[in-house]
């Protein structure tokens, strides 16, 4: 979270006064700072608590809440969910916290139940809305969880707000190519695979480019892993180049 309030200073620029905001975010943004800054501009929040430390006092709470505390968050009523208030030492008053309860495992029944810590800012609305808007982030997260994983991008590598957005935006770009180029140059059995195994197997594939009989030629190693899909490629090259406009 370092640079933290620079990075929320343009965003707050870009989004202007007035405009309803739910920021979501993790524990590494659970401080008095943050929370002060969303509150300053009017915006709601919703941060996760996952360090053992600061889930302890919310854990005392939690203990002694009462069977009727807990309110059903699905219809198979496999989560419950209840509020707690904590004020964290230096922060100055309480503010509430959602409690999400999982009783179950899928079809398997856990034997303890386990529990999620959300920081929220507002109390006003029903538990099952303030989880629903919660899990939002991870739809956000999985947005970005291909050019992450695949391509390695887990740090933004820039000082600048926008710079780190045209950075992801660079990186979702190379993601859809090559998509892109796993569904119309690859046969089929390549749908099954990752991106990653695109870059390791095809892109990054060694090859050889050699001039015969003034024209060139690419030449790769027999030896190579999914050389099949090499072949594959260069077919379909040709005929989308021969196929009629």
């Amino acid at each position: 979270a370092k640079g933290w309030k620079s990075q929320l200073k343009k965003v707050a620029e870009l989004i202007g006064p007035g405009k309803p905001v739910w920021a979501r975010m993790d524990n590494a943004y659970y401080r008095r700072e943050v929370v002060e800054f969303c509150e300053s501009h009017g915006w709601d929040y919703s941060i996760s608590v996952t360090s053992e430390t600061y889930k302890k006092p919310l854990r005392r709470q939690v203990a002694e809440l009462s069977y009727k505390a807990w309110k059903p968050i699905n219809k198979k009523k496999t989560e419950y969910a209840a509020l707690v208030y904590h004020c964290p030492a230096g922060w100055g008053r309480k503010r509430p916290y959602l409690v999400i309860r999982k009783d179950w495992d899928q079809r398997q029944k856990r034997m303890f139940p386990t529990y999620v810590y959300i920081l929220v800012s507002r109390d006003d609305l029903p538990l099952k809305e303030l989880v629903r808007r919660h899990r939002g982030k991870q739809g956000q997260e999985n947005a970005f969880k291909g050019p992450l994983i695949h391509l390695d991008l887990h740090h933004p590598p820039c000082q600048k707000f926008n710079a780190n957005r045209a950075f992801y935006t660079a990186g979702q770009i190379a993601q859809m190519l090559l998509v892109a180029v796993q569904y119309q140059l690859l046969p089929e059995e390549a749908r099954q695979h990752g991106i990653r195994s695109i870059i390791r197997d095809l892109v990054r594939a060694p090859g050889k480019l050699v001039s015969h009989a003034r024209k060139l030629k690419l030449l790769f190693a027999k030896s190579s892993l999914k050389l099949h899909w090499i072949a594959h490629a260069a077919d379909r090259i040709e005929a989308l180049a021969n196929a009629p406009p």
